[in-house]
């Protein structure tokens, strides 16, 4: 079967060109389903495909199901799609592409009326087509019953492997469920799904106003999902070691060795995931090399200033300020560690809570996640458990007024409440259930500051969830009364809800004492590196990567490390490390490159289009040469950047 996009001659059962992951089957023009290039006869529904002009396969196949799965895409992800395609079109984009297929779909579709399949596969589609939505991720095909997805095209995040893998887990949570209900209402004698992912590069294409997206895979990412899927077992999730060493720290996985997969000459390194490690926040560091805080110690002498204070019992809000890397988390974690370790000291309490890239539509995440830690649950707590804690907590610092808060943060806590108590929530509006939130929320804190200081953290405010920006800037006056310390740890993205939390702290009587971390020094780059490889100096070669990859940044400066020490660039030699081969070509990790990706694509489109031309001029260069090529590209001269 040759490929109409490469012309590469695949076997005669392919899916995909082996070549360039394009798609090789079209769609029955009667029943839509996806039939082989060389069918007479659509196996599905019979239709004489020779009667019907051949439908030569395209980047994106045009189903009435496709259209009406996009139509279903949420508006507000809708509209950051369109508003940015411009933008998009013709970008490479790093993805993680998932393909989910339904098991033994041709010995189920040959049992059934094709009216009967094609809606049984309906509502598969609509199932797995909400998860991919939920990540902000994007349908790219259907193709039969397998359906193909994106996780970086168009939207770019910087966690879209993690995204793609909780998407896996909730397509595989929902089909079971769908399975079931079919296998109980006798529509067929099963019904399972398997997944693979991969990791790689594709090229987005022209993006239309129906969300339809054209893209060239660029080598395998494709076309190695799809086989990767094809080697799962049914219900199982199997992802490459592409995927799999960048989601490593957050989920729990299978090491299924080399596997042997059809299209690939050679084996390939296999995972299923076997699911969420609860409570996991993202890895940083190098495994095995250790360092003291470097570059911080007047912000951490600042911060335990302020634990002084609220231990006399002053509180106040402090946001921690600085871009990804800087290392907000690890001045956060030595600040609890000393804080904490301080001996004689007064106790403290305290309480982290964390918001999440995708969980801006997640109502109350951040408020949740406070409150459990507020009355002492963990995430492996049962509903149960968590009743138990929330009902001893507020009975022993509220007394009486318990029977009054508890209906409330209960129903905070999506816990199953008594006729009574669930009856004081029943009737309430939006607003007026907010409100009780918020004064119950008011009453715990006051009543958990009268027994001990409090220290609250909220770690990457900039991904907070409307309601609980809400419920905290209603919470935030309250603060310079209480010996209660409550941390905002963001980046400096004004335009998110998040940064209405500080705006808000601003304007208190007590105000908002602001720290903004700034990039490491060169000195304490290199004191960084020395401790990390536990060498007196450094190598000149070695300094001069540290300094043009990293740039004074902590993360980037450990992922650096851990590429030259992956690629074996960087060897241990004795007590010391030696740089070997060409690394002044190195490129970046890909670890940082979501990150670096997702940043530039939030830049106003003037400032994108600007850095996309000076990437090409180079790394150095002089202003007057930059104004001159975006003057020529202005004036319809061709500048070779896009």
């Amino acid at each position: 079967m040759e490929c109409p996009n490469c012309s590469f001659e695949n076997v005669a059962d392919s899916r995909f060109c082996e070549n360039c992951g394009q798609p090789l089957e079209r769609a029955c023009p009667n029943c839509g389903q996806a039939v082989p290039g060389s069918a007479r006869f659509c196996r599905h529904c019979g239709h004489d495909l020779s009667q019907s002009a051949p439908a030569a396969p395209s980047t994106v196949p045009r189903s009435a199901g496709l259209e009406a799965i996009r139509r279903a895409a949420p508006s507000a992800m809708a509209k950051k799609i369109l508003a940015d395609r411009e933008r998009s079109e013709g970008e490479r984009k790093r993805v993680t592409a998932l393909f989910a297929d339904i098991v033994g779909s041709t010995g189920l579709a040959e049992a059934l009326d094709p009216e009967d399949w094609r809606e049984i596969v309906g509502g598969a589609h609509q199932r797995v087509s909400e998860k991919v939505y939920a990540y902000e991720g994007t349908i790219a095909q259907l193709l039969g019953d397998g359906v193909l997805a994106f996780f970086g095209a168009p939207l770019t995040h910087e966690d879209d492997p993690e995204r793609a893998i909780r998407a896996a887990l909730a397509i595989q949570e929902a089909i079971q469920a769908y399975g079931r209900d079919l296998v109980a209402a006798g529509r067929v004698p099963h019904f399972q799904m398997r997944i693979g992912l991969n990791s790689g590069l594709v090229v987005v294409g022209d993006i239309g106003n129906d969300l339809h997206m054209e893209y060239l895979a660029v080598g395998d990412t494709v076309n190695l999902a799809a086989r990767v899927q094809s080697a799962a077992d049914p219900e199982a999730i199997l992802v490459t070691d592409n995927t799999q060493r960048l989601a490593s720290s957050l989920f729990d996985f299978e090491d299924r060795g080399q596997v042997t997969v059809k299209g690939k000459s050679g084996e390939i390194q296999l995972f299923r995931v076997i699911g969420e490690r609860r409570g996991a926040a993202p890895a940083r560091g190098v495994a095995g090399l250790d360092s003291p805080m470097v570059g911080r110690r007047r912000e951490a002498t600042t911060l335990l200033h302020l634990v002084d204070e609220v231990r006399q019992g002053r509180g106040t809000t402090v946001a921690i300020v600085g871009e990804a890397g800087l290392g907000k988390s690890r001045l956060i974690a030595e600040w609890r560690r000393q804080a904490q370790g301080s001996a004689g000291a007064a106790p403290l309490r305290w309480v982290e809570g964390r918001c999440l890239s995708y969980g801006s539509t997640m109502a109350h995440h951040l408020s949740t996640g406070i409150l459990r830690g507020l009355i002492g649950i963990t995430p492996e707590s049962t509903p149960a458990d968590a009743a138990t804690s929330l009902r001893a907590t507020l009975d022993r610092v509220l007394g009486g007024e318990a029977e009054n808060v508890y209906p409330f943060l209960g129903h905070l806590l999506g816990l199953e409440l008594g006729e009574e108590a669930a009856a004081r929530v029943k009737y309430l509006d939006g607003p007026a259930l907010q409100s009780r939130y918020i004064s119950s929320y008011s009453l715990l804190i006051r009543g958990l500051c009268a027994e001990s200081p409090v220290v609250i953290v909220c770690e990457d405010v900039h991904w907070a969830d409307p309601s609980s920006v809400e419920l905290g800037r209603q919470i935030l006056p309250v603060v310079g009364e209480l010996p209660l310390i409550v941390a905002l740890v963001m980046r400096p993205e004004k335009d998110s809800p998040g940064w209405r939390l500080l705006e808000s702290a601003r304007e208190t009587a007590g105000g908002a004492l602001e720290i903004h971390l700034a990039p490491l020094t060169e000195g304490d780059t290199q004191e960084l590196v020395r401790n990390l490889l536990d060498i007196e100096s450094l190598p000149d070669d070695l300094r001069q990567v540290i300094r043009a990859k990293a740039e004074g940044n902590p993360f980037f400066v450990e992922e650096v490390l851990r590429m030259l020490i992956d690629q074996g660039s960087l060897q241990r030699e004795g007590q010391g490390w030696r740089l070997t081969g060409d690394v002044a070509s190195l490129e970046i990790p890909d670890t940082l490159q979501g990150v670096l990706a997702a940043r530039i694509d939030r830049l106003p489109e003037e400032a994108k289009r600007t850095l996309q031309i000076a990437s090409v001029i180079g790394r150095t260069f002089q202003v007057r040469v930059l104004e001159e090529v975006i003057q020529r590209q202005r004036s319809g001269g061709r500048t070779g950047a896009g």
